[in-house]
């Protein structure tokens, strides 16, 4: 049998990272079928870099103990990634590649994982896998952390978004500044998700490619939405059921405006006013995946995950 190593990831290991995360997704995709559809195949995203990898530089700075790599014969076979934040556990990565299933890297790398914390007792683990993988669903579910919801990813024409104006006072603002949006997402947040998640928004306001909108009617927030120049929405949430299908309608309009061909979105099936919402705007399922957690969310049918699943 061969020798197996665990170590943690530092910073010269990022382009071989992705290139295994790709690899594996992308046999994943090939064994199940969805390959020519997904837009998450690697023919369909851009080439590997040599450097400047921001997620895995945020990954390295606040959760370098979420972070291994495992190595067989010196070569990588295996990465994880957990991020916490507060007393939510989220596994963003783990993949092992395709040359070295069998050898139990996937388990030997979960438990080092689920050891992730910052001092706060985890009460809540989530993440994203896909639908189609049997193996993967069993082993996250013997860590106590089960399906709760199909998650759809769902693509149309940005021509084909509705974009007659809103018959309510809906308002929306793009932010800039972080620290004037803090506040508000915290809460926003705290009332959907039960977690403040400061560390992801910073992240995300950092990204280029992305806008943070924030909603209001007359003086009050009601909830946020980024936008990306591809055209994808999330993560999303508001403060209420009643508001989340204005604004998600809203932000497919500012993505159509991004300019690219399609609008995208990490739809929840249960959630049946976002499926409406999506459907009206005759977008169709092009993948399939499972959001699985310990508990359940306080009001998930009022958010939309992170486009890739690698955040929630």
């Amino acid at each position: 049998m061969s020798d197996v190593s665990y170590r943690k990831a530092t910073m010269e290991d990022f382009p071989g990272i992705l290139s295994l995360i790709r690899n594996s997704f992308d046999g994943v995709l090939r064994e199940h079928g969805f390959f020519d559809s997904s837009p998450f195949a690697s023919p369909k995203l851009p080439a590997i870099p040599q450097q400047g990898f921001p997620w895995f530089d945020m990954a390295l700075r606040e959760d370098s103990d979420g972070f291994w790599v495992a190595e067989v014969g010196g070569k990588m076979a295996g990465i994880t990634l957990s991020w916490v934040r507060g007393s939510l556990w989220y596994l963003a990565h783990l993949f092992v590649s395709p040359a070295h299933q069998g050898l139990n890297i996937g388990q030997n790398l979960m438990e080092r994982a689920m050891k992730h914390h910052k001092g706060h007792a985890i009460t809540n683990r989530a993440l994203v896998t896909f639908a189609y993988n049997p193996v993967s669903i069993s082993l996250y579910a013997r860590h106590g952390i089960y399906p709760r919801e199909p998650l759809y990813w769902m693509e149309g024409p940005s021509q084909q978004v509705k974009t007659e104006a809103s018959s309510t006072k809906l308002r929306d603002e793009k932010v800039e500044d972080f620290e004037k949006a803090r506040g508000i997402l915290n809460r926003v947040d705290e009332l959907t998700l039960g977690y403040p998640r400061e560390k992801n928004h910073e992240f995300l306001f950092r990204t280029p490619t992305a806008r943070c909108c924030l909603f209001s009617t007359g003086n009050e927030p009601v909830g946020y939405a980024y936008v990306w120049q591809s055209g994808r929405v999330g993560p999303l949430a508001t403060v209420s059921h009643e508001t989340f299908q204005e604004v998600l309608r809203s932000a497919f309009r500012l993505a159509a405006a991004e300019g690219a061909a399609n609008v995208g979105i990490a739809a929840t099936g249960s959630n049946e006013q976002l499926m409406q919402v999506a459907l009206e705007q005759r977008m169709r399922i092009l993948d399939t995946y499972l959001f699985m957690s310990s508990k359940p969310f306080p009001n998930f049918s009022n958010y939309v995950l992170y486009p890739t699943g690698a955040m929630l």
